[in-house]
């Protein structure tokens, strides 16, 4: 976003489209693989590990079950 003198506002955007990962790359990727993106950095390769079997499983399973009850609580007006 830029100031101009009389503080008027004008914002700016462009896209860039950047080749990161063939597809057929992301495609054959093993089952449990995720591919990290960040703006500063190429395509991270990363192994994934299911979130029950992590230690931490019993606490999520708990949230997640608070979390998909408040979603099915009809809206306040």
């Amino acid at each position: 976003m830029t100031l101009g003198d009389h503080g008027s506002r004008s914002n700016q955007r462009s896209i860039r489209r950047v080749p990161i990962l063939p597809p057929d790359r992301v495609r054959t990727l093993p089952f449990g693989t995720g591919v990290t993106l960040l703006r500063s950095a190429p395509p991270i390769v990363t192994d994934l590990r299911a979130w029950p079997d992590r230690p931490d499983a019993k606490q999520l399973r708990a949230d997640r079950v608070e979390i998909e009850a408040l979603l099915r609580r009809p809206a306040s007006s």
